[in-house]
């Protein structure tokens, strides 16, 4: 088992795959050919003129290598993460998602100090020292998601709201964890997929569906091969 996953964790092939799932799946859904009138600033004349299924897909692969290249314990994912993290909020809004314009902000500094607190590490994988932290980190993160979710959909309690709310706080735990580098954050990245995937679903980002598809086996190789390098 963990020689399979360490071969498809650092497989150049594995990431090719995930970019061609991303189109096809854009592709076949008819999702690629969309322009910005599917979204909430439809009603904009030039925005039949902007690629924004294109755009999207580009953005998913974007975010695909930055996830990547983290499960390869490489810095450089981090910082694509940082870019990506602009690009997905502004279409995560565009899509419905009001919460965004809070969220994401968060979600882009944590991971810029990703960033500069991997350099300190030296290649290493830290070891989870206090499984109570983590458990208060956790409650700190709903908290967080689904308060700023509730104050951005002014109180509108939907479908949305909860799979929002529900990713935002998921994607913080993890990123935190992944400031700290600690192989945990893989396991709250699988519960993330499964979640990013209904909102993908519900929201109609079919670009997305395939992505986190890909993902859901993706952090499970990553998980086991961190767990072999944690120190």
């Amino acid at each position: 088992m963990m020689s399979v996953a360490q071969k498809l964790n650092k497989s150049v092939y594995f990431d090719i795959l995930g970019v061609v799932i991303v189109f096809i799946s854009a592709y076949f859904s008819g999702f690629l050919f969309n322009d910005l009138t599917t979204t909430i600033i439809g009603n904009q004349w030039w925005a039949k003129y902007v690629p924004f299924g294109l755009i999207s897909a580009l953005s998913s692969s974007l975010s695909l290598m930055s996830t990547r290249l983290v499960g390869k314990n490489k810095n450089s994912g981090n910082v694509i993460g940082v870019i990506s993290t602009v690009v997905s909020g502004t279409i995560d809004y565009l899509l419905g998602n009001m919460g965004a314009i809070f969220t994401y902000p968060i979600s882009f500094v944590v991971n810029w100090l990703s960033v500069h607190q991997w350099k300190n590490y030296q290649g290493k994988i830290n070891h989870l020292v206090n499984k109570w932290l983590l458990a208060i980190l956790v409650v700190g993160a709903f908290v967080v998601g689904f308060g700023l979710n509730y104050l951005a959909f002014r109180g509108q309690v939907n479908a949305i709201f909860y799979l929002a709310s529900l990713t935002f706080s998921l994607s913080l735990t993890a990123n935190v964890l992944n400031v700290l580098k600690i192989k945990e954050e893989w396991g709250f990245w699988i519960i993330y997929n499964f979640a990013q995937l209904a909102k993908a679903i519900v929201q109609g980002n079919f670009a997305n569906v395939g992505k986190y598809i890909y993902y859901l086996f993706n952090g499970g190789f990553a998980f086991v091969v961190w767990q072999d390098q944690e120190q």
